[in-house]
């Protein structure tokens, strides 16, 4: 049985960590051991199930002790700076080859020791996947694949009397929430009996609920982070999103799937996932009359609706887990076979 762990030096539960627990449950369920280093202690286990180990991993050193325990896989599958680093720290313990996703619009490495770390890490990976062809152009290298995540196939959650704007998301800069609330003001759908729930939680909360009482905004409810994502999408009539530079979009990608109509930034990730239907609602980052416009687009029942049929099928045909799943198995077993060969050819060298 072919095995793979991942890693993922967070003690967190967003986008990313939701990504990996999805990827890892989806392996398992094709015959692969799976394991996950990192996440949440009590969110990613739940969200793992049974099918997956799961260790501790929130720092590198954590990171490091799990794999050790772990031992020997045929793949390390490392998930940004800090993994990475881990992953081939660790590498005389679990001896696979590693492989990285690039989660992030950006070359490795944020601080000067990151950008020190970066080249020693650069080279000793096997295979780099970027999450979209946004971040791809953006890396020092090109990757050697593009493979955009996919989302479980779920039922239709959807319905034409939801009155729910959602923005589910991080709290932090550069998400652009404030964009997000202005706009909901402007576009003046609370007057129409909806109103806009902030799901997730950050840095910026305190200053974001700050500017809806300074500025009067209406109808609007911050719930922190909520553990059941589809219950969000069950109440949601439209989701925003304003980041200006979205790496991908995961929670973009999983309203689709449920036929959650969107409105998003004409930006980044959500060019190649939303911004392919034809009837995108999509607006310039930071334009908040554009903004607005494109929410208020879509008070008729019918064109929601429309929007839902159409972006829920092209995440059923672009962006399912189960395309992404087979796409990275492919990666895998290249590298499995590349690491083979190389054995076998260092072995028959003359000495």
């Amino acid at each position: 049985m072919p095995s793979v762990v991942h890693v993922i030096t967070t003690a967190k539960y967003a986008g990313a960590e939701r990504y990996v627990s999805e990827v890892a449950r989806e392996t398992a369920s094709r015959g692969w051991a799976a394991a996950v280093v990192g996440g949440d202690p009590t969110r990613m286990p739940q969200a793992l199930g049974s099918s997956v180990r799961w260790l501790p991993g929130a720092g590198p050193s954590s990171a490091v002790r799990s794999l050790a325990r772990l031992g020997r896989h045929d793949i390390c599958h490392a998930h940004m700076t800090l993994a990475e680093a881990a992953a081939l720290a660790a590498r005389p313990f679990h001896r696979a080859p590693v492989v990285s996703t690039r989660h992030f619009a950006a070359p490795r490495g944020s601080t000067r020791a990151g950008r020190l770390a970066a080249r020693w890490i650069g080279p000793r990976l096997a295979r780099e996947i970027a999450v979209s062809d946004f971040v791809a152009r953006r890396l020092e290298r090109p990757p050697d694949a593009v493979i955009h995540n996919g989302v479980k196939r779920a039922p239709l959650l959807w319905k034409p009397e939801n009155r729910v704007v959602l923005v589910l998301q991080r709290l932090e800069a550069e998400k652009d929430t404030v964009t997000a609330l202005r706009a909901w003001h402007l576009s003046g759908l609370a007057e129409e009996g909806w109103r806009l729930r902030i799901v997730g939680d950050g840095g910026e909360r305190g200053s974001l609920e700050g500017l809806v009482a300074n500025e009067g905004i209406g109808r609007v409810d911050f719930v922190g982070w909520q553990s059941d994502v589809r219950a969000e999408f069950a109440r949601a009539g439209i989701l925003l999103t304003a980041a200006p530079a979205e790496p991908f979009g995961l929670s973009v990608v999983e309203a689709m799937a449920v036929g959650v109509p969107v409105v998003a930034s004409a930006a980044g990730g959500h060019l190649e996932t939303v911004g392919a239907l034809p009837q995108a609602r999509l607006f310039p980052p930071g334009d908040l009359p554009a903004a607005a416009g494109s929410l208020r687009s879509l008070l008729a029942d019918d064109l929601r609706a429309d929007l839902s049929g159409s972006g829920r099928a092209l995440a059923g045909r672009l962006f399912t887990i189960t395309r992404h799943v087979d796409a990275l198995i492919h990666e895998y077993e290249f590298v499995i076979h590349a690491n083979a060969t190389a054995h076998v050819t260092a072995r028959e060298a003359p000495r």
